[in-house]
């Protein structure tokens, strides 16, 4: 009995999905997009304009919220604030490989990412052209 046990038990763990939960804190390390054809990274554009950018901390929390928190950035307040009040009811759930960012009061509506994680990367792909977001673990 103690055999078929640890069979069953062994078997049900070299199945089980290999799915990794994003909760943790993340930075954007780039953002691909296109437009006209041409290829671009606005995270890069955006640290040409804003190098305090790079120190922005994506928050991808157990209980569900999705925040920015630029309060160790070093950037401008009117820039934090306006940042901050953007993620500030951000949602995200996963449904297979498929993460959703939308708003608590409308948690259905918003953006859709294929995901993988690999190591301290995650990569988010666009299901409806908004483009490759790629994060490191912090």
């Amino acid at each position: 009995m103690k055999t078929i046990f640890l069979l069953l038990l062994i078997n049900f763990f070299s199945t089980a999905p290999d799915a990794q939960v994003p909760v943790g804190k993340w930075k954007i390390i780039s953002h691909m997009n296109e437009f006209q054809g041409e290829k671009f990274d606005s995270h890069k554009a955006l640290l040409t304009q804003r190098p305090c950018a790079a120190k922005i901390v994506y928050e991808v929390n157990a209980d569900g919220t999705y925040r920015l928190n630029a309060s160790g950035s070093g950037c401008d307040e009117r820039f934090i604030k306006i940042q901050e009040k953007i993620y500030s009811e951000s949602v995200w759930t996963i449904k297979g490989n498929t993460i959703s960012i939308g708003n608590k009061k409308a948690p259905g509506i918003g953006q859709k990412y294929k995901y993988t994680i690999t190591g301290n990367k995650m990569i988010w792909v666009g299901t409806e052209g908004q483009g490759t977001i790629t994060y490191q673990r912090l």
